[in-house]
């Protein structure tokens, strides 16, 4: 009968227990700290082939040895499941931009406030780097260095005070689709009586951008310079904005839908002055539009839309509408993949808009013309980061390719100071600003044989090309 072999296994006091043998990589060997290890007798002479238990404790060792491997089919459906989750929460991401870009209550959070006066907004005026709200001499001195000087301040402010303004209401058009006209609400601004007759001078529609009201710095700047040239100004408040009603859509900003309608109410109420507070009703001839950013974009349809206007000046506008501000806007850091992003921000902006976003597209109505030949001016900085250049250079193409329909101004100044780049030509520029509006405005208004007045106040304080900002970039023209 053969012998029954067994094992027996002693534990030294101190040393590790059987689990911790087990797993020990050196079993039978001495141990790196000097100790000895547990050893295994045998009560009779070993086989070459292992016990049972002896086959357990090696398994048991090569299991905690071997890394965990997962199979192709585990780390594919792990790599799958990854991206699409990456994907979906980008997608999300994306659709929630496009529903910003058209939410009204996302965009009036940074609205200027409506109840402050056109003779107290020089001193309370955010323009080049200030910041809202009352400010001394000696506070507005240090936030407008060194974009502009105390004394366009001071003199906007006395010109304010000493030619007056009104707060004014009137109907838009009706709405594109049928909508009723909404009231509007606009600051008329005449030009001081040592300049010019208030009731025959010609007047110009001044439309603020986005996320504003007429107490826009653009708005009332350049209103400042064309009051100092002889000029009147109307600054209205497009719907939902300062004193304005509410309008069809009341959670949603669009883009070309209806805001135009809004300045072609203010140029009817210009034109017509039914109410008797302009001075009189003027011919068309005598009444332009100006407009600022996404107050160009409504520049632009409503010059389109109404061809009695004889000229319109656009600064920095986004004329291909949401859709393109996107496009241009993304083009440069995602190269091949705008299409796709630009789509889906684009799909998120019209689940969340009430109305239709570009439901006018201003450059492929102005290209459908006949003349005659109207006066355009297309204002752009040239290092505009806010509103890409593009766009301007894009209108300033179409048009300019149109000589029977368009006689055509540009202005590309190199705006840039105190990190700002967005129309802001009309303090930063402000001599050269005013002579450009002059000339443009004489021919508008067909006054050739007025001088633009040399004797004027100085206020430029740097002078393109040679004396500029520090850190400005290089120089090129914008629209080459």
């Amino acid at each position: 009968m053969a012998s029954r072999k067994s094992f027996n296994v002693s534990v030294p006091q101190g040393q590790p227990g059987y689990d911790e043998v087990a797993a020990s990589p050196f079993i039978g060997d001495q141990r790196e700290d000097g100790g000895d290890e547990p050893s295994i007798s045998s009560s009779s002479d070993q086989e070459d082939s292992s016990s049972d238990e002896e086959k357990d404790i090696q398994k048991m060792v090569r299991c905690q040895r071997l890394p965990k491997r997962c199979t192709l089919r585990v780390c594919l459906f792990s790599c799958c499941l990854g991206f699409a989750v990456c994907l979906v929460l980008t997608m999300v991401a994306l659709l929630l931009v496009g529903r910003q870009l058209v939410n009204l209550a996302a965009n009036r959070q940074n609205v200027q406030d409506r109840h402050i006066t056109p003779v107290q907004f020089p001193r309370y005026n955010s323009c080049g780097g200030c910041k809202p709200g009352y400010k001394s001499d000696k506070e507005l001195e240090a936030c407008t260095h060194p974009c502009f000087t105390l004394r366009y301040v001071l003199d906007w402010e006395r010109l304010a005070e000493e030619a007056g303004f009104k707060l004014v209401f009137f109907p838009s058009r009706p709405g594109p689709q049928g909508e009723k006209p909404i009231n509007i609400s606009a600051w008329w601004l005449p030009p001081p009586a040592s300049a010019r007759d208030p009731a025959t001078a010609p007047r110009v529609v001044a439309l603020h951008g986005l996320a504003s009201n007429n107490n826009h710095c653009g708005v009332q700047a350049s209103c400042f310079l064309l009051r100092q040239l002889g000029y009147g100004c109307l600054a209205p408040s497009v719907r939902d904005y300062g004193f304005s009603g509410p309008s069809s859509h009341p959670h949603t900003m669009t883009w070309g839908y209806d805001y135009h309608l809004d300045l072609l109410g203010a140029w009817d109420y210009a034109v017509n002055d039914p109410d008797g507070e302009l001075g009189g009703a003027l011919s068309d001839e005598k009444v332009a539009i100006m407009g600022f950013s996404k107050g160009a974009l409504g520049a632009a349809n409503a010059f389109a839309v109404e061809p009695r206007i004889p000229g319109a000046w656009f600064d920095s506008g986004p004329y291909c509408g949401l859709h393109g501000m996107i496009a241009n806007s993304i083009k440069r850091y995602l190269g091949i993949l705008t299409p796709l992003v630009t789509e889906v921000v684009w799909w998120g902006a019209n689940l969340a808009s009430e109305t239709p976003i570009d439901y006018y597209h201003p450059l492929e109505m102005l290209a459908k013309c006949s003349g005659p030949a109207r006066y355009v001016a297309i204002s752009q900085g040239m290092f505009d980061n806010v509103v890409p250049v593009e766009e301007g250079r894009r209108a300033a193409f179409l048009l300019g390719g149109l000589p029977e329909c368009y006689k055509l101004r540009t202005y590309t100044p190199p705006e840039y100071c105190n990190g700002a780049t967005h129309h802001q030509e009309m303090w930063e520029f402000a001599d050269e600003t005013r002579t450009v509006m002059c000339h443009f405005f004489r021919e508008v208004f067909g006054e050739p044989f007025l001088p633009c007045p040399p004797s004027l106040p100085s206020y430029q304080v740097w002078q393109s090309p040679s004396h500029l900002p520090r850190d400005t970039p290089p120089i090129s023209n914008a629209f080459e």
